[in-house]
């Protein structure tokens, strides 16, 4: 095998270790006010992590991309309960309670969001804790923003350990719930337990199309 060959067979197993041991939930795409009771609103989150495997040999790094569809309903009168399949490779559940008042309430909204699930193709659990803060809801634009930490716990052995993941991220939803979208960044502090990059920081851009965008285009 030429050396380059050993260089694209070292790169894509790295690749494809990101892809199998790193996929979990890095957007929110949400508000803090919670669905209305009685509905249920589709979504799907598209992002990218640049400078995800570093290749010190060529003295270059390659992004991961990822995709997130979700669902959430309207619990009660304060939260909503979302459903998520990070990358396809999992599923995740989270409870969302708004804190200062029940749904649709005026003024700015804060809200709690907590959950769990399997994640890694059901390698690892996942635990994830989110604080939101928003604007008034608006149809056109709705910026909010929060804090959020997330933690894998392997399930069977030999599979990785990994420290926890800690950051902010900031967005605005243009248009409505049901029909709109949400341009985010997070940024995050989560350490490389496979030594596959050598920064410790993640910047995250991402997309969150919410309901059916279709409509809001035509809408405009």
């Amino acid at each position: 095998m030429t050396l380059k060959l050993k260089r694209l067979f070292r790169i894509t197993v790295a690749l494809s270790i990101v892809c199998a041991t790193g996929c979990i939930p890095l957007t929110v795409g949400s508000t803090a006010e919670p669905v209305p009771v009685g509905t249920t609103i589709p979504s799907v989150s598209m992002y990218v992590v640049p400078n995800s495997v570093d290749d010190s040999i060529n003295n270059r790094s390659f992004p991961r991309y990822g995709v997130d569809p979700e669902v959430r309903f309207g619990f009660d009168e304060r939260s909503d309960i979302g459903v998520r399949a990070p990358d396809f490779s999992g599923i995740v559940a989270n409870y969302k309670r708004r804190l200062n008042g029940v749904s649709g309430a005026p003024g700015a909204a804060t809200a709690l969001m907590v959950g769990g699930g399997l994640v890694n193709w059901g390698a690892h659990a996942h635990l994830e804790a989110t604080l939101i803060t928003s604007a008034p809801e608006n149809d056109r634009f709705t910026p909010y923003g929060g804090i959020r930490a997330m933690q894998v716990i392997p399930i069977n052995k030999g599979m990785v350990h990994d420290s926890p993941t800690f950051g902010g991220f900031f967005g605005a939803r243009l248009g409505t719930r049901d029909a709109g979208i949400s341009p985010e960044i997070g940024i995050f502090y989560d350490n490389s337990a496979l030594r596959i990059r050598k920064g410790n920081v993640l910047f995250v851009p991402a997309i969150t199309i919410h309901g059916d965008f279709a409509r809001f285009l035509l809408r405009r």
